[in-house]
């Protein structure tokens, strides 16, 4: 596995999928399609993905936390 998932449900029912990633595919198109048929089922199922690096995560902490909390919270006004 090239990442670390984690799903989230908040009191809205906004459902979302996070994926933290060690490192981009690096030319591996295997793993880069069967992440996108993953991101593709969650998605047909009413979750929305959010992928990030963790070096970002490490770096930009404050950045991704609120793009996760700016989705979550879109995701909630639209059910």
């Amino acid at each position: 596995m090239t990442g670390t998932e984690a799903s989230v449900n908040n009191r809205s029912s906004a459902e979302a999928k996070i994926a933290l990633f060690r490192s981009l595919f690096r030319g591996r198109y295997d793993v880069y399609r069967r992440d996108r048929r993953k991101d593709l089922l969650l998605q047909e199922n009413g979750y929305v993905v959010l992928r990030f690096l963790a070096e970002d995560v490490g770096k930009h902490v404050d950045e991704v936390l609120d793009a996760i909390l700016r989705t979550l919270s879109h995701r909630g006004r639209e059910r």
